[in-house]
């Protein structure tokens, strides 16, 4: 089939269900239906005659089946959206994961009162339309996604609409809690929200043009990210390889005759993680190669670029006593390329994360690179403002996925009690060690997803230094009946001078291994991480109680001493 490179006719069919008969009711469905209809039909120029919208009661199975099989009479240059806001169900199959979706009238016991989704995907085959979009607010699995292009690859939005396509995102998994409200929007559910605001405008690329494959790689990024979520999103072709095209400057991919043409981005799309990880397997083999193998050595953390860590003082620069160093390295057989050049350009200086609870990482400012990697820096100026070879911290980066971040400047003190006392403490600071190693793996993440890696890393802990420092750098707002804790170096029972020595951590150096799936990664499995490096830091440090990182008596860390510190 020889395709124009326009549409001729929008479709969408549009369903949200709040009001279930069989199962439990949700709240803000309806609403995000009913928003994504207005959209389509106020800024994307879908007729409002194209669009049929199924709300409640008349979502049956009955009748959104019947309604998506009638479009097999579209035109070949027609575009389909299908929008779907409800209940998603997976059940185990013996070939894999088979996701359902829910109907009003629908049973989940009863699966043949529900809405298979592969069903929907082969009936698309007899939709003439060159383009269909799926966009799904529910969570199941089960999707056949595949990788329509290669990241980096550049296109012509006349080439995507002469290119067949049928796509998909679906708002999370099936062992997900997709969030029906809390949205950014305040009226939607998170995905939706994030949606509504990729197709105002955010999900854009420099060029005014929004394809799906833009938005829903915003809305992944976004989803994934959002500290109010539990969900990640995943997305993809399951056949063809052209792309909706939702908005072009002018119109001009609904006019008659096109008088520009657009390059677009090939957006890296996202297939489920792997079932599977065989974690016996690194690749490339970059904690030894660096010295991360055996805490216990002397050489353990040392190596090229982590002996550049130091503070400057007259004599020029002073080697950090120890430091914060995290290591992410892929072990899956799933191929990484980075390409530094976009990352050096792009990374520098930037801040990921959550900003409005305080929950950022931010990427050095200075960059240089070599054969194989991108070291990104902060140097530590001191006493003086020339060279650059004494850092604060530093991230690098291997083509092969490999990331090590070192940082001594927040993570160690030397602290002397009086000014006429020359002793000095070698303090860790548990706040700033337990924040970084919460952030920086969001931002890991978020380096490895961009560049297609979704499988599993071992993300490890290393504390470098820490034979007879002791921790300071308490949680210091007030928890359970209004305690706090007790601070190193104020009077009291903790103790002062030679007392603290009872603080003091035996151990050479410390490390912490985790088996992370980025795919699949929630907030509960952080959260899970850090607990765990709160209680090694504390046993490591003689502090026989709950991590004192976090305020007393709960769980809640303290973002805003986190970052006022940094």
């Amino acid at each position: 089939m020889k395709y124009e490179p326009r549409y001729h006719e929008s479709w969408a069919l549009v369903i949200g269900i709040n009001a279930y008969r069989h199962t439990s009711p949700l709240e803000i469905a309806r609403a995000d239906a009913e928003a994504i209809r207005d959209i389509l039909i106020r800024n994307f120029k879908f007729p409002k005659k194209n669009v049929c919208t199924l709300l409640d009661g008349k979502a049956t199975r009955a009748r959104i089946m019947e309604k998506f099989l009638s479009y097999e009479a579209l035109g070949p240059d027609d575009r389909l959206l299908v929008f779907f806001a409800g209940h998603g169900h997976t059940v185990k199959g013996a070939r894999g994961s088979i996701g359902y979706l829910v109907p009003v009238d629908g049973k989940e016991k009863n699966k043949s009162s529900l809405i298979r989704w592969d069903d929907l995907t082969r009936n698309a085959d007899i939709i003439p339309a060159k383009h269909v979009l799926f966009i799904m607010d529910a969570c199941y699995s089960g999707l056949a996604i595949q990788r329509s292009a290669t990241p980096g690859e550049r296109r012509f939005v006349t080439d995507m609409m002469q290119r067949s396509s049928r796509q998909v995102i679906a708002a999370g998994k099936a062992d997900e809690l997709v969030a029906d409200g809390g949205g950014p929007t305040g009226n939607n559910s998170i995905f939706t929200g994030y949606l509504i605001q990729g197709l105002a405008g955010d999900a854009a690329d420099e060029e005014g043009v929004i394809t799906a494959s833009n938005l829903m790689s915003y809305a992944y990024r976004k989803v994934a990210t959002d500290s109010r979520s539990n969900q990640t999103p995943h997305f993809g072709h399951i056949d063809g390889d052209g792309d909706f095209i939702l908005r072009t400057p002018d119109d001009t991919h609904l006019a008659a005759t096109p008088e520009q043409d657009f390059l677009v981005k090939a957006v890296v799309e996202r297939p489920e993680p792997p079932a599977s990880i065989d974690w016996a397997s690194p690749t490339p083999g970059f904690a030894e190669r660096n010295n991360y193998s055996d805490p216990d050595k002397d050489s353990f953390g040392r190596n090229e670029w982590s002996t550049r860590l130091g503070h400057r003082g007259g004599d020029g620069c002073v080697p950090a006593f120890g430091w914060l160093s995290l290591i992410i390295e892929p072990v899956s057989n799933e191929p990484v390329m980075l390409d530094l050049t976009t990352f050096a350009r792009s990374l520098a200086g930037t801040v990921s994360g959550d900003t409005e609870r305080n929950q950022t990482f931010r990427f050095p400012r200075q960059a240089m690179t070599t054969a194989r990697s991108l070291i990104l820096y902060d140097p530590d100026y001191g006493h003086d403002s020339g060279g650059d070879d004494c850092w604060e911290r530093y991230v690098r980066i291997e083509r092969t996925g490999a990331i090590e971040y070192c940082d001594h400047d927040r993570a160690a003190r030397l602290v002397t009690l009086r000014q006429e006392d020359t002793r000095a403490y070698r303090v860790f600071l548990y706040v700033q060690l337990i924040g970084t190693i919460w952030t920086f793996l969001y931002a890991a993440k978020g380096v490895l997803e961009s560049a297609g890696y979704s499988a599993g890393v071992r993300y490890t802990v290393n504390v470098i230094g820490t034979k007879d420092s002791i921790l300071a750098d308490f949680a210091d707002g007030k928890g359970t009946e209004g305690k706090k804790w007790m601070q190193p170096f104020e009077p009291g029972d903790f103790g002062m001078g030679d007392s603290l020595t009872k603080w003091r951590c035996r151990d050479e150096n410390l490390q912490f291994p985790f088996q992370v799936v980025l795919g699949s990664l929630s907030e509960p499995d952080v959260k899970k991480i850090i607990s765990e490096c709160g209680d090694q830091l504390g046993l490591a440090f003689n502090h026989q109680s709950q991590p004192r990182c976090f305020t007393y008596g709960t769980d809640e860390f303290p973002w805003r001493e986190y970052q006022g510190s940094r």
